[in-house]
């Protein structure tokens, strides 16, 4: 008796390969800790908690009465994660999925495309938890500029999408690169006004920062949930188009490399 085996198109063949990989990645992150899904939580809270607790009395004042300064730090902290998340993740794409380049339907690029929205979904739905549970304890927020609050989101994933499948392809070449992107991810907390508001800077300094367009993003989402949040200078134009130009970079980088991706 023949057994019919149902045809699929190539884009549901896609699909259903990028929701293995996406399992797979779910498996392998929430599988290996007895808490599970709940470190994703635990970790951003433990680190605004410890910096709180460090640093809130010094810098909380400058964040002004507009916004409580464990939220302040907590909204930064979940973007910078984003962008972070998505290019440490791109980092070890190839590396950690090697084994799985032998069936011929896994492309090089599926890896990155699967880290990536893992990334996406995980964090976007913790931090809408934390703004749910922030809202139910009396924090006031404001939603009118919701599609800019995406906007922001996806802008900066965007950027780490970019810059993590670049990194990831460098990584393949030179393994040394991996370690030192690590180093220069520290000082982000810092120069993206995660710990501080730009209002707080001198002014002679403020243009520097803005050159990071995690500060605009950052800023700027702090902005449309609290209105009265003031940051000058920032917009969405700038990482919109750092974001194009990371994205374009990282999908050139990698066509020019997929030959030698597919030969590892």
């Amino acid at each position: 008796m023949l057994i019919k085996i149902k045809d699929q198109s190539p884009w549901r063949s896609y699909v259903l390969v990028i929701q293995a990989l996406i399992k797979r990645e779910l498996i392998t992150s929430f599988g290996k800790f007895k808490l599970g899904a709940l470190w994703f939580f635990i970790d951003p809270l433990l680190s605004v908690l410890f910096i709180g607790l460090i640093l809130g009395p010094l810098v909380g004042r400058s964040a002004g009465d507009q916004i409580p300064y464990p939220f302040f730090l907590l909204c930064g902290f979940m973007l910078l994660k984003m962008c972070t998340g998505s290019l440490n993740a791109g980092a070890s794409a190839i590396s950690s999925s090697q084994g799985l380049m032998v069936f011929k339907k896994v492309q090089p690029l599926d890896p990155f495309i699967a880290r990536f929205v893992f990334q996406l979904i995980v964090t976007s739905s913790v931090t809408l938890v934390f703004c749910i549970i922030a809202y139910w304890i009396g924090i006031r927020m404001s939603l009118e500029q919701l599609p800019e609050i995406v906007i922001c989101i996806l802008l900066t994933w965007l950027i780490g999408c970019g810059l993590g499948l670049q990194l990831g392809i460098a990584s393949e070449k030179n393994t040394e690169i991996k370690k030192i992107a690590i180093y220069l991810q520290r000082p982000l907390l810092w120069i993206s006004c995660v710990l501080h508001p730009l209002n707080a800077i001198p002014p002679q300094y403020t243009k520097y920062l803005l050159y990071n367009p995690l500060t605009h993003t950052i800023e700027y989402m702090r902005m449309c949930l609290f209105p009265n949040y003031i940051a000058p200078g920032v917009n969405l134009y700038y990482p919109a188009v750092f974001a194009l130009c990371s994205v374009t970079l990282g999908i050139m980088t990698y066509r020019n490399n997929r030959l030698f991706l597919m030969q590892r």
